[in-house]
Order: structure tokens, then sequence, then C-alpha cells
């Protein structure tokens, strides 16, 4: 039996290294998909005269966003869970609206609240079962019963015609996050929304920006980038009304692994 144990442990720890291995080599050869063709965004505007629902704000995106809206003058109004902690927002001097993306009358509730320009729409997560799709999908249909017209989402490269663009960790990280984003896009597409589609490349960790960033229609483009240069970009697109009816990847180009973007020390 001892004999037997030993075995099936080397086994084991065999198979452990490499699976480990291959992550490593996977990782190692993973290289952006730079396009040829660039979008480029005009001029933002500096100072800001908008007025916006940002649901998804207490993330680590959302809260990016928020503080760059703020920073140039914009009126924003942040959807919060009543569980959220709001800590990092409630400095920025921002409206609440508190509620839920699968309550729909909480969500109108809050699109009744002022008279947004436009809404922007960065949810995620893995822990509640269709987010991704609902979410979206309830937020979308809110914009339009309320007469909001330009909305922003923030979707994922791998998702509808990029699927065969994600690495393979990712397609295998997300296997049930990617149909969910699809459908979402698919939907907003078929709505009567000013819509703008963004699907950024993978989101290293780091708060200092890079100052780079690009935006391409090609659904082959692939590569990572910060969520502060994200944020950037999404104002500037939230300024390009020829950013409308468009879905549009986003990456830093000089970004060539994950961990590229650490912050320096």
């Amino acid at each position: 039996m001892k004999t037997l144990l030993k075995i099936l442990g080397g086994l084991v720890a065999t198979l452990v290294l490499l699976i480990a291995g291959l992550v490593i080599f996977v990782l190692m050869t993973l290289k952006p998909d730079v396009p040829e063709s660039e979008f480029v965004l005009e001029p933002p505007e500096i100072t800001g005269s908008l007025n916006v629902l940002v649901f998804g704000a207490t993330g680590k995106l959302g809260y990016e966003v928020v503080d760059r809206l703020v920073m140039r003058g914009d009126k924003v109004t942040a959807f919060v869970r009543e569980t959220s902690d709001r800590s990092r927002l409630e400095p920025l001097g921002v409206e609440f609206a508190v509620g839920d993306v699968f309550d729909k009358e909480s969500i109108a509730t809050a699109f009744a609240s002022s008279e947004f320009d436009a809404v922007v729409v960065s949810i995620a997560g893995m822990s509640d079962a269709n987010l991704d799709y609902e979410g979206n999908v309830n937020v979308a249909d809110a914009a339009v019963s309320a007469g909001v017209e330009r909305l922003i989402m923030i979707s994922t490269i791998g998702a509808g015609d990029s699927y065969e663009s994600a690495p393979l960790l990712s397609r295998l990280a997300l296997s049930k996050i990617l149909p969910q984003k699809t459908r979402a896009e698919e939907h907003i597409r078929a709505s009567a929304l000013d819509y703008t589609i963004l699907r950024p490349g993978g989101l290293p960790m780091g708060i200092v920006p890079t100052g780079r960033g690009m935006l391409s229609e090609d659904p082959s483009t692939m590569g990572f980038i910060k969520r502060p240069d994200l944020a950037r970009i999404i104002l500037g697109v939230l300024d390009d009304d020829r950013t409308i009816g468009k879905i549009l990847a986003v990456i830093d180009p000089e970004l060539e692994r994950p961990w590229s973007g650490a912050d320096p020390e």
C-alpha cells in the first residue's frame, strides 16, 4: 500500500509540474496582436459638462472612470449596492443611487433621479450567475425607457467575433463570461441606443498609467492595457460621436506581457 501511495504521489507531483510548466510556457509565449488599423479619437474635452450615470463604479475600473469624470468637471452618479464599499468614491463628491443590476425597479429609479447625458456600464464578475448578460441588458433597457441615448458598455476581447483572438487561457478562465458578454453585446447592438462597445484586453495590476493606448475595429486585436489608461480612453470615446455604433478593441501596444504593466517602484 505504501508503495502504491508513493507511486500515486509521484504521478500527481509530475502532473502538477507539467501543468505549471505548460502555464508558464503559454504565458512566456503570449504576445499581443497589434492591428495595422487604428481608430484615432478626437481630442477629449478638458472641462466636463456631462451628467453621467456609472454602473460598476466601486470596481477598480469603475473608480478610475468616476475619478477622471469628476476631475474634469462632469457630474457623476454612481450606482452602488447597499453593501458596497463607497469609501473611495465618497471623497469625490459624487451622487449615489442604491440598487442592484438584477433589480429593474432600482435601475429605473436611478435613471429617474436626474437628466443624464450618458451611462457607462462597467460591470463584471464570476460570483453572480448571469451578471454579465442580465446586468448589462437591464441597464440598456432602462436607458432606452428613460430616453438616455448614449451608452458605453465595457465588454472584453474574446466576446463576439473576437473569440479566437483571446488567448486559450483567457477563453478557459472566462468560459462562462464570454457567452454572456456576447449576448449582451448583441442585445445592445439591436437596441435604439447610441452605443459604443469597448473590448479591452487583459488588465494588468497597477494604478500608474502609461499614457498609452489604442483603439481598433479589427476583431483580431489582442493585448493588455492598464485600467487608468483604459479609463482615459473611455472618456475620449464618450466625447467622440464618431464612436457611436462601433465595437472597438482597446490595448496598449507596448505592453507585451500581463506583468509588463507593473507600477514602477
